[in-house]
């Protein structure tokens, strides 16, 4: 039998897709699955809802209403204790905003009969509502099915939203209720630290709602201060203890884990979520907790996150108190970023964004095109050129207004002040491309190559200076 624990909190407007999810599943939901709705307080139609299911399907939907709010920790150790009680039992958690692709369950009990020491797997995450999209994550479900986390250390786990728990496994999974976020993290490694392995159930997703008002939790959250403080410690800091606990140090899975994550610290996107939550004493703060965290995870750890060159180069600086930056070295038409003598990053991978025509008539570049070359891997120089390429021909570009810095944690990293530029682009050519001369290196490196109709859509869709400077910041962001 398959056990859903599926807390409830004010969600009408999502609660019935969520259980319609469960219900039409290609694994016969009558008779297969038992479904817990457990409405921790609702103020909105949310209990309704529950009920009206559970008089439809009575011997497979409980419904368990609480009088006041207890947490999502809480109500999750709630139906864990339910769901002990149930014999053989596989133990599955989503949330009420979320939903489950149609065959989850055939193909995980499927998995299951096949690997039979594993008691533990996940399904991969598929983002949907305000964007729609792969997890980051989903790489590990590429080229294996089972994770060892002595051998594949660099594969970790942080959902229980998709996470399938036999019941052995079950009697060693219990969530903190005194944390506020990553409870859930916190919870499922420290089955996985137990287990040594997790299984992976690839080409079945859990679908995971992104707001468009980032109301969800997970949003909210980088809006408190707590998220930067006391959860240092309860959430590195316990997972780490745990480790040591267990396994008599910290075993470099759970290094990776807490390094893969920390990078959201210190991505684009939360740095104003940072300055305005936290005072100037407050970062700096944050940053001596990040380094004490940082001393226990091994420099070689820290290079093989899959993340910016800035971020990395941040991590590895606030570990060692000093600034610390990537070596460039120079080949023929390539620019490498290398640190220990790993290679963190190529100059010719990184893109120029071609974006809108400029539309100023009293300006000298009335007429040209603005490109970005926002690179993270690299601030260009005075003296750097960049430049256009067609069938032998060149154009070199022109330098455009720019003001762009990029921070991490209160603390410049790359100063974009050369980065964008404006350039004329001849009416017979069907397809450029990009190239940059490094002047420190005496090195040309050819970049992406953009064809004709990519920019005559660009000029189609961007019809105002306002669209123009959105686009902009928003190229900035990805890059």
């Amino acid at each position: 039998m398959i056990a859903v624990i599926m807390p409830v909190y004010n969600t009408e407007e999502y609660l019935g897709a969520a259980i319609d999810s469960v219900i039409g599943q290609t694994l016969s939901f009558e008779e297969n699955v038992r479904l817990y709705l457990l409405d921790d307080a609702s103020t909105d139609g949310s209990l309704k809802i529950c009920q009206d299911y559970q008089k439809k399907y009575p011997d497979n939907i409980i419904v368990k209403h609480f009088e006041e709010n207890q947490g999502v920790s809480a109500i999750r150790n709630y139906g864990i204790r339910q769901c002990r009680e149930c014999g053989d039992v596989i133990v599955s958690f989503l949330d009420s905003d979320d939903k489950l692709g149609e065959d989850v369950f055939e193909r995980v009990v499927e998995f299951f009969d096949a690997h039979e020491d594993i008691n533990m797997a996940t399904v991969e995450i598929m983002l949907f509502g305000a964007m729609t999209k792969d997890h980051k994550i989903n790489w590990r479900f590429r080229d294996k099915e089972v994770v060892n986390i002595q051998k594949d250390y660099t594969n970790p786990h942080y959902y229980i939203g998709g996470a399938f728990v036999r019941r052995t496994a079950l009697q060693k999974l219990e969530f903190d209720e005194a944390m506020q976020f990553w409870e859930d993290a916190l919870a499922i490694n420290q089955v996985i630290l137990e287990e040594g392995q997790y299984g992976l159930v690839s080409g079945v997703y859990y679908y995971y709602r992104k707001r468009s008002d980032e109301s969800s939790l997970v949003d909210v959250a980088w809006k408190s201060k707590e998220r930067y403080t006391s959860f240092l410690e309860s959430g590195y800091g316990k997972i780490m203890a745990c480790s040591k606990k267990s396994k008599r140090r910290i075993i470099p899975y759970v290094q990776f884990l807490v390094a893969y994550h920390m990078r959201l610290f210190m991505v684009r996107k939360r740095q104003q979520d940072i300055s305005d939550t936290l005072t100037e004493e407050e970062i700096t703060e944050l940053r001596r907790k990040l380094q004490k965290i940082l001393k226990k995870i091994k420099v070689s750890i820290i290079l093989q996150v899959p993340t910016s060159l800035p971020i990395i180069e941040a991590m590895l600086s606030i570990r060692a108190g000093r600034q610390v930056r990537a070596k460039r070295v120079y080949r023929e038409k390539e620019c490498l970023f290398v640190y220990k003598g790993v290679e963190l990053a190529r100059m010719s991978e990184r893109r120029v964004q071609l974006y809108a025509p400029i539309d100023k008539p009293d300006s000298e570049f009335n007429g040209m095109w603005k490109a970005t070359f926002y690179t993270p891997v690299y601030a260009m120089k005075k003296q750097d050129r960049l430049f256009a390429e067609y069938h032998g021909e060149r154009i070199e570009a022109r330098e455009y207004r720019c003001r762009k810095q990029l921070f991490i944690l209160g603390k410049r990293m790359r100063c974009f002040y050369h980065a964008r530029f404006a350039i004329d682009l001849p009416a017979d050519w069907d397809v450029l491309t990009f190239g940059v001369y490094l002047a420190e290196g005496g090195t040309e490196v050819l970049l992406n190559r953009i064809e004709r109709q990519e920019w005559e859509a660009l000029q189609k869709n961007l019809c105002s200076e306002e669209e123009r400077e959105a686009a902009d910041e928003a190229v900035a962001d990805k890059m």
